[in-house]
């Protein structure tokens, strides 16, 4: 229901012409600066959002069937749907000299869904019913999904995607989020993850997190640094599996 209502919605937008119009409002008085929005960006990036789902769980199994799921089944569907139903990027449009880019964006791969938005919505939508399992305060829990939200407006803010993107984006988080969370419960993969197998391929994500993140995405050095912290944690994680899976051995 909420994926029609989007899809709708940002249809709508662009038939409309309101979507042109509404991305050159907000380059117009972006309000926040520049640096904000470049480390604000990097929320979304998927790589990022698989990491800290990764690190949020109390022990590996506990939802990285779920997790790894989600990530797998959304990359696949937001790639699948921007090659049938190709969308220019708003800089192909409406010209560079019209946009703030911050950072590059793409300019030539599709454009509708933002992929950056699924990722952070699909994460707050995980995270919210977790933690709300957890019995975490229900403001701490509507502080993550207001993080999101930003976090999905980031790619307007940065030239990368329309408005209409991101509300497609956002609604299809909300379809895979409850289809990998029905798939989940009849038929779950993480047995299969606590095994020395499930192990090495946890070591392995892990391991490749942190070989992308050394690979600067924006030029601010606030974010270089930020990603640079994100990459020692996915190989402290990694070492903290191995370790485990080599205690596991020896009892």
């Amino acid at each position: 229901m909420i994926l029609c209502v989007c899809v709708v919605f940002g249809i709508s937008l662009i038939n409309f012409e309101f979507n042109q119009q509404w991305m050159l409002r907000i380059h117009l008085d972006p309000i926040l600066p520049n640096w904000f929005w470049s480390l604000i960006n990097i929320f979304g990036d998927a790589w990022v959002v698989l990491l800290l789902l990764l690190v949020s769980e109390r022990r590996p199994g506990e939802m990285t069937s779920w997790i790894l799921k989600t990530w797998l089944m959304g990359a696949a569907l937001v790639q699948l749907i921007k090659y049938l139903f190709p969308m220019p990027r708003p800089a192909n449009v409406l010209g560079k000299e019209m946009l703030t880019l911050i950072d590059h964006p793409p300019l030539f791969s599709g454009s509708m869904p933002s992929g950056h938005a699924f990722a952070a919505i699909s994460c707050a939508l995980i995270l919210f019913t977790v933690l709300r399992q957890r019995g975490v305060s229900r403001f701490f829990l509507w502080l993550i999904a207001a993080f999101a939200g930003l976090v999905a407006w980031a790619r307007v803010a940065v030239g990368a995607h329309w408005p209409s993107d991101v509300i497609v984006g956002a609604g299809l988080a909300f379809f895979v989020v409850a289809l990998t969370y029905v798939w989940e419960t009849r038929f779950s993969w993480n047995h299969w993850l606590s095994s020395k197998r499930g192990a090495v391929l946890l070591i392995l994500i892990h391991v490749l997190i942190a070989v992308y993140l050394l690979v600067p995405q924006s030029d601010s050095l606030l974010v270089q640094v930020f990603q640079l912290s994100l990459a020692c944690l996915s190989m402290l994680k990694a070492i903290y599996l191995i370790k485990a899976s080599l205690w596991l051995r020896t009892t």
